[in-house]
């Protein structure tokens, strides 16, 4: 550090933390996981050191799911000994996702899944995923925005307006924004939620206080700030237009979602990039299965006008 040299020391085993060959090294050496994986038949999706197994099923009578999930984690515990890794058992959870109808159902003694003579259940309380409480997130995104603002507030008096909208995005509109993907579809009542917070930002920011029957469209655009139900919409199309163009460096389990449609005669909108609508229905509902990105991102990106397909 500076002109300061540390010691040598010999490291046998791993990477310094903190290196900048240390991700690239580490997903190098967990390449052998998916391919176990895979011979169980099991999908996955690797996160770093997070892994997750997954697979469509019916719990009630593919007994053999669960034999197949305890015989692939046994070997990757033994893969894992062996290159000096460690299976973390207290943080392994089984999530299972159903319908609505299938969720009032009890869940059958089948979903429990031997893990190192220790049997785990299928969890009946939120379950954090990569950061995202499935059941509570939007609760907590606005409990914890409302203290952010709180607490800016009572600095208010003292920021200059770029100072304040520097703060609210750093502590609010991030919060807000984060995997709000997933809030496609939701119910007005949830998005509401949300955007009562932005509001409350917006008027921290301009100073203005809250009037009856306000309406903030002119606040929103005046900060150049989408409201929360079009900033959904813009990060999924976001993400629609990077696998369109840029599909060779995207991830497979999401390239694999989608598909271009290839007009069988060249019109004047063979220009603008269409995909093809798997879905029966004109227009996605809330039912489930839905709000998939599957069945919503062909309605959402063949929406748009032919003039913002092809920037």
């Amino acid at each position: 550090m500076g002109s300061i040299v540390s010691k040598e020391h010999p490291l046998r085993y791993g990477v310094p933390q903190g290196s900048v060959l240390g991700p690239v090294l580490f997903a190098l050496y967990m390449v052998p996981l998916e391919d176990i994986i895979i011979r169980h038949c099991l999908d996955t999706v690797i996160f770093a050191d997070d892994t997750q197994l997954y697979i469509a099923c019916d719990a009630k009578t593919d007994y053999s799911v669960v034999c197949r999930i305890e015989a692939c984690v046994d070997e990757i515990r033994e893969w894992m000994r062996e290159n000096l890794l460690a299976l973390n058992d207290p943080k392994t959870e089984i999530v299972w996702f159903s319908s609505r109808l299938k969720k009032a159902e009890a869940l059958p003694t089948s979903t429990e899944v031997r893990i190192h003579d220790v049997k785990i259940a299928a969890s009946v309380q939120p379950v954090r995923d990569l950061g995202v409480m499935m059941e509570a997130h939007i609760a907590n995104v606005c409990r914890t925005a409302s203290y952010s603002l709180w607490r800016i507030s009572k600095l208010r008096h003292i920021l200059d307006q770029d100072s304040t909208e520097k703060l609210v995005h750093a502590f609010v509109s991030s919060r807000i924004d984060y995997c709000n993907s997933l809030f496609y579809g939701l119910y007005d009542y949830q998005i509401r939620k949300l955007q009562r917070i932005q509001n409350f930002a917006a008027r921290l920011v301009i100073r203005r206080k809250l009037e009856r029957h306000m309406d903030m469209t002119p606040i929103l655009r005046e900060l150049h700030w989408l409201p929360v139900k079009a900033r959904v919409e813009f990060k999924n199309l976001c993400i629609i237009f990077k696998l369109i163009h840029h599909g060779e460096s995207a991830p497979f389990y999401l390239t694999e979602l989608i598909e271009i449609h290839v007009p069988k005669i060249c019109t004047k909108s063979c220009d603008s990039v269409k995909l093809v609508n798997h879905n029966m229905r004109p227009k996605p509902s809330r039912a489930y299965g839905d709000r998939a990105f599957c069945i919503y991102a062909p309605h959402l990106w063949n929406s748009l006008k032919a003039s913002l397909s092809v920037i």
